[in-house]
């Protein structure tokens, strides 16, 4: 790819293009998980957003779309688009909060717990590919300390 490179780049812009931007490569690394993940998940219908939202909804105490968004790092209109469906093909049941009317609380239907069992398992299987894939690199448990610490923090924008 840097034989593709304009020579008028400067040293900022050449460092951004050749994979040493570290949200770039975390984004192009994020994208081909979330196929490896996916294409693991796929024949039993799910994507790993999806089997995220079953295990949220399972193991949170009162798992509600807002609670799952803020979990997932995502917008709550995100969360909704992505549980709908969930709750149309039978996996997930929606019924009043019980202290705040305008909230719902999610819950795992018989078949949503089948599911999310099944496809625990295709995920454990690409969780070992990726280990696999990466172990030779070295570092994996330090990267994902690393990469979970980050996303931990709040988030500030620079000067």
């Amino acid at each position: 790819m840097s034989t593709d490179l304009s020579e008028d780049m400067t040293p900022e812009l050449a460092e951004l293009l050749t994979g040493n931007c570290y949200c770039l490569a975390v984004r192009r690394a994020s994208r081909r998980m979330v196929r490896l993940y996916d294409a693991a998940l796929a024949e039993r219908g799910l994507t790993i957003s999806q089997l995220a939202m079953l295990a949220w909804v399972k193991g949170l105490r009162t798992p509600t779309v807002q609670k799952i968004a803020d979990y997932m790092e995502m917008d709550q209109s995100a969360a909704s688009r992505g549980i709908k469906p969930l709750e149309r093909d039978g996996l997930i049941t929606s019924a009043p909060h019980p202290r705040d009317k305008r909230k719902s609380v999610l819950a795992l239907t018989d078949e949503g717990e089948a599911w999310l069992a099944d496809g625990a398992q295709a995920w454990a299987k690409a969780q070992r590919q990726v280990e696999a894939e990466m172990t030779p690199m070295g570092g994996l448990a330090t990267f994902i300390g690393e990469v979970n610490a980050l996303a931990q923090r709040p988030d500030e924008t620079t000067d």
